[in-house]
Order: structure tokens, then sequence, then C-alpha cells
């Protein structure tokens, strides 16, 4: 019998909002997405081994996928 198991990244959608993306120019909707290494075993994730790593922004309008510090720096220009 053997086994296949090792430690690999999972991506979650942690939240979706609307935002200016600073790229493509437009109030478009983006995902907030956080990034972890997970412990697989038979491919399937089972649990977590590390802290949140990534964080980031992926824009649904062109695609872009960027640091979560764009949503801190957008907030401060609507006001």
């Amino acid at each position: 019998m053997f086994f296949i198991f090792g430690v690999g990244p999972k991506t979650k959608v942690v939240e979706k909002k609307q935002f200016k993306c600073p790229v493509c120019r437009t109030c478009s909707n983006y995902e907030l997405r956080q990034q972890r290494q997970y412990f697989s075993l038979f491919f399937i994730a089972l649990f977590p081994v590390s802290r949140r790593q990534n964080t980031t922004v992926k824009c649904l309008h062109c695609g872009t996928v960027m640091p979560s510090m764009v949503l801190h720096h957008t907030q401060q220009e609507a006001k």
C-alpha cells in the first residue's frame, strides 16, 4: 500500500465587491483572494499548514491580478 501526500497552495475567494481598477480604469467587480499552504492526501486538501500568505485582488473586467494594497489606494482616492 502506498500513499500520495504533499503540501500545496489553495486559493480561496474571501469577498466580492466593486472598485475602480487602476489598469482598465473602469468601475468593475473584483475578487479578494487569499492563498494558504494545505496538507493534501491523494490530491485532496485536508487542513492548512501555514498562515495566510498572499492576498491578491483580481479585476473581473480585465482579469488583472494585483496585490491587495490596490484596494487601500482606491479607497483613499474616492475620499
